[in-house]
């Protein structure tokens, strides 16, 4: 709670919410801090294009920032790496967020990285080669395989959910990785998946149906970027945060100027597929813009429905407007 406080009162003092600075105080003494180093943990995922774009373009060295992006294999690594303080922000989603929060790594959600709007980012529900199935309502009882406790559950459900299926008739089959659980559909040993990109647009190519995403009805899914309530208690680790935000929305617009210009680079450190590299469609990135209560709240309440946090965790307790 300290660091929240203290994290509060320097957003008060650089005049970002100044409904919240009483009248007549005096900012401290913050011109001559230089930004704090910064290292951010993310995965090879598109989510992370606009800081891959910023290091290539050297927006964060323009902006007198230095930035170390960490790229790791595996959510749990990155997760870990955030809790041991190795790491001082990361790239991932809400449930990963909310998770760290009630494990007592604090942390603030500075943006939403994709995910603004349901175009943004997605996810869906695809039927294996062959199969017969053309609504997820011929999906009920049949087993569809998903990670378990995760972004992709909480898809999963929702979208089941927004197509009427009682979630006594959503059957699930835990498939924890998602290469494994693309194969599994493709050579036919599970009748649907839940997949996130690339893999969506992947298991297309391959024959498989597209029963529903997220990209029309409720916006379910945000990927953000957290950072550390120890870090931006640190003037230079605030001030830090702030620039990233402004280099963020700088190489947002480039992206999104020209998506094509950066294809190679999505390509390399997202690592897409040989059968993607030429056609496969550059996101569109919003401005940077911590998530709102819409998009938090019903996971926090999905999560404590399916007993997944050892603490309860609010809106409040894990977003901060830091710009």
């Amino acid at each position: 709670m300290l660091h929240r406080l203290l994290a509060a009162a320097l957003v008060c003092a650089l005049g970002a919410l100044p409904l919240g600075c009483a009248a007549g105080e005096s900012e401290p003494p913050l011109s001559n801090v230089q930004p704090a180093q910064i290292t951010i943990g993310t995965l090879p995922t598109e989510d992370a294009l606009p800081l891959w774009v910023a290091e290539s373009e050297g927006l964060f060295e323009a902006a007198g920032l230095e930035v170390e992006i960490v790229t790791f294999q595996a959510a749990q690594e990155r997760d870990t790496a955030f809790s041991s303080g190795a790491i001082d922000g990361f790239m991932g989603d809400i449930i990963a967020a909310a998770n760290l929060e009630a494990s007592g790594a604090r942390v603030t959600l500075a943006t939403v990285m994709l995910g603004q709007t349901a175009a943004e980012g997605r996810f869906g529900i695809v039927a294996m080669p062959g199969s017969n199935a053309a609504t997820l309502a011929d999906l009920a009882g049949i087993p569809i395989g998903t990670s378990a406790a995760s972004i992709q559950e909480y898809v999963l459900d929702g979208l089941m959910a927004e197509a009427g299926v009682d979630p006594a008739d959503v059957a699930k089959e835990i498939v924890p990785k998602v290469p494994v659980r693309y194969d599994l559909l493709i050579n036919g040993q599970i009748a649907a998946a839940a997949l996130p990109e690339p893999f969506l647009s992947l298991a297309e190519l391959e024959g498989a149906t597209v029963l529903a995403d997220d990209t029309t009805g409720a916006n379910l899914t945000q990927t953000v970027l957290g950072v550390s309530d120890e870090y931006i208690a640190l003037p230079a680790g605030m001030i830090a945060v702030r620039e990233l935000l402004e280099v963020w929305d700088e190489a947002a617009a480039l992206i999104n100027a020209d998506p094509d210009a950066y294809r190679d680079l999505l390509v390399e450190m997202a690592r897409l597929p040989e059968p993607l590299k030429a056609t496969y469609s550059v996101n569109t990135y919003p401005d940077a813009a911590p998530p709102t209560r819409e998009m938090v709240d019903p996971v926090l309440e999905w999560m404590a429905r399916k007993e997944l946090l050892q603490a309860d965790v609010t809106y409040d307790d894990l977003v901060m407007d830091l710009r």
